[in-house]
């Protein structure tokens, strides 16, 4: 893997633990996460007007879906519980997920690396689920877990989508859609959006940058590679959260990490 690839994705790990736990600090992140997709897809506008994503339409509505609960899932989870238990799990059930998947339901075979990847992230989210369980925040691992279900939802229809038609046009469109699905359904008042416009922007930018430099590295590297190296945001997310949770929580965010990045690699 290239240095420049390496460095553009530990930048990206950066960025995306940021806005993370930026939003979790937030007083009202199931607001902030939906006003930040909407200020991404409307800096992207441009280029779905030049490009628009006709041809995949039901795909768009379908993401858009997935993406609408997941927004409001993961901010559910963040206002329910600690940053060190939701997002190490929000994190670490899409690839379960997608390890699981590949083996039991498309008859896979999988390679001793997946295997035991899979071994070692069941074992980091049971410990963090634990943890979340002993401070009561049982609410927040299930809105987590939950929230990697639309995780792999949302990006198998993506990586089907952007095969079909241009990749900034179609995230436009379907992070304003999934933006005002959540605002809609939420229904907060003027008075709850004026507060958080700049937090919004804040996250929005920490969420876009993170996405741009991801891409540029699946330039110059392999996807799995990519994926494997960008699991560590979770170690960095406890980190920089800076919760009092324990040595308990810090080995789960790494066993995630580890284990993630063995099954996507």
């Amino acid at each position: 893997m290239p240095l420049s690839a390496v460095l553009l994705v530990l930048a990206s790990t950066v960025l995306h633990a940021g806005w993370n736990t930026r939003l979790h600090r937030g007083s009202d992140p199931e607001v902030v996460i939906a006003m930040a997709y909407l200020f991404v897809g409307i800096v992207l506008v441009p280029a779905a007007v030049v490009d628009p994503p006709g041809e995949v339409l039901g795909w768009v509505l379908a993401s858009s879906v997935s993406q609408g609960l997941y927004m409001g899932l993961l901010g559910s989870a963040y206002r329910a519980g600690s940053l060190g238990v939701a997002y190490p799990i929000a994190r670490g059930t899409a690839p379960l997920l997608t390890g699981l998947g590949g083996w039991l339901l498309l008859d896979e075979t999988p390679s001793l690396a997946t295997v035991v990847g899979l071994v070692v992230l069941v074992f980091g989210l049971l410990s963090l689920a634990g943890l979340g369980t002993q401070r009561r925040e049982k609410r927040a691992v299930v809105l987590a877990a939950v929230t990697g279900l639309c995780t792999v939802s949302y990006s198998l229809i993506d990586a089907h989508s952007v095969d079909l038609t241009g990749a900034m046009g179609y995230l436009s469109v379907v992070m304003v859609l999934s933006s005002l699905g959540v605002l809609a359904v939420r229904r907060p008042a003027m008075a709850r959006l004026r507060p958080v416009l700049s937090e919004s922007v804040v996250v929005g930018l920490g969420q876009g940058g993170a996405y741009g430099l991801v891409l540029l590295a699946f330039q110059q590297a392999q996807a799995g590679q990519v994926s494997g190296l960008r699991q560590v945001s979770v170690v960095l997310g406890v980190l920089i959260a800076r919760e009092s949770l324990g040595p308990r929580a810090m080995w789960g965010a790494v066993m995630v990490t580890l284990g993630a990045g063995l099954v996507v690699w």
